[in-house]
């Protein structure tokens, strides 16, 4: 199993700014690398490269990613470009190339935010308990299902109340809720949060679209570090079009806080 750590850390050259990495085959669904895993590996670069000027900003408070194409898993390469080290953000852009350029995202990275009573965030949702959701597979080309691989590091639980499209019964809302923790035991990261920001099957499923939803830009925001525990998620439709559709997500860490939240821009495959 790939922990989340090892499958996103990069390596650095004897060039600044400038990284290598083996994406990890296991962070993919079927045989695509999962979008928000290449942003966590993009906000890692991101880090490693104002560590010594900026140390205190470890948390990427904004991710935008463009996908031009999609990466193999395998070797890549990372450069990133330094656009402001502020004493309290740094603005940065970086690129992962592999054959060409093939995400670049412009990250703000700050310090984690520190909760305060005056906080106002949406409260958490009431989802059915963790335990009591079934964990979602990985699934084979054997099957008829395709593979998931993610699914075997990222423990993923969609709450039987809004997965009857799993069962030929969706309820055309558009909308998913469940949960996320790290197969591997780990605690949830500010890059980690990325992932989970994009851990739920597309909320068009619940509308009786079922084909290949490809994401073609991802922002999203990191509000705090997460509390130790699994994550509630939630993702709905805002519009579906014949072949765009816009979405959102929402993540709440163990102690009940809006931690991260998203919006992307996808295609449409049916």
């Amino acid at each position: 199993m790939a922990e989340f750590d090892k499958a996103t850390a990069p390596e650095p050259t004897d060039e600044a700014g400038r990284f290598t990495i083996v994406l990890d085959d296991q962070w993919s669904i079927g045989p695509k690398l999962h979008g928000g895993y290449l942003l966590a590996v993009l906000a890692r670069a991101a880090r490693e490269t104002v560590a010594t000027e900026r140390p205190a900003h470890t948390s990427p408070q904004a991710v935008t990613g463009t996908y031009l194409q999609a990466p193999e898993p395998g070797p890549a390469s990372l450069e990133v470009t330094v656009l402001r080290l502020g004493r309290g953000a740094s603005q940065l852009r970086v690129r992962l190339d592999q054959d060409g350029p093939a995400v670049e995202a412009a990250l703000i990275l700050g310090p984690p935010a520190t909760p305060t009573p005056d906080d106002v965030a949406p409260a958490a949702p009431d989802l059915t308990p963790f335990e009591d959701c079934p964990r979602s597979p990985s699934g084979s080309d054997d099957d008829g299902r395709g593979s998931l691989p993610i699914m075997d590091v990222v423990d993923t639980r969609l709450d039987p109340v809004t997965a009857g499209f799993v069962h030929g019964r969706p309820s055309g809302e558009g909308r998913l809720a469940g949960w996320a923790s790290l197969a591997s035991g780990e605690a949830w990261t500010p890059e980690g949060l990325l992932v989970a920001l994009d851990i739920l099957p597309p909320a068009t499923f619940d509308m009786g679209l079922s084909g290949w939803s490809p994401t073609m830009s991802l922002s999203a925001h990191v509000v705090a570090d997460p509390a130790p525990g699994p994550l509630r998620v939630v993702q709905w439709v805002e519009r579906a079009g014949a072949d765009r559709m816009h979405e959102t997500c929402r993540v709440w860490d163990a102690d009940d806080r809006l931690v991260g939240h998203a919006h992307q821009l996808a295609a449409i495959r049916r």
